[in-house]
């Protein structure tokens, strides 16, 4: 399926139980390499750090 790679990640909280993280991503496979960006709310529950909303784009592929 190939290789996911994350970077340019920037986390900000919006308080003690809740943050933003913006980011690049980017899938590294024998065939293309498709990347985007994506921003996740992260919240602070009774089981742990979770995602509670993702938006992930990507981006047009190269020509």
């Amino acid at each position: 399926m190939g290789t996911l790679a994350f970077s340019d990640l920037e986390i900000t909280p919006l308080g003690p139980s809740a943050a933003i993280v913006i980011g690049r991503w980017q899938l590294k496979r024998k065939i293309d390499k498709p990347h985007g960006r994506f921003t996740l709310v992260f919240r602070h529950l009774t089981e742990g750090w979770r995602i509670v909303h993702d938006h992930t784009s990507a981006a047009a592929p190269s020509s």
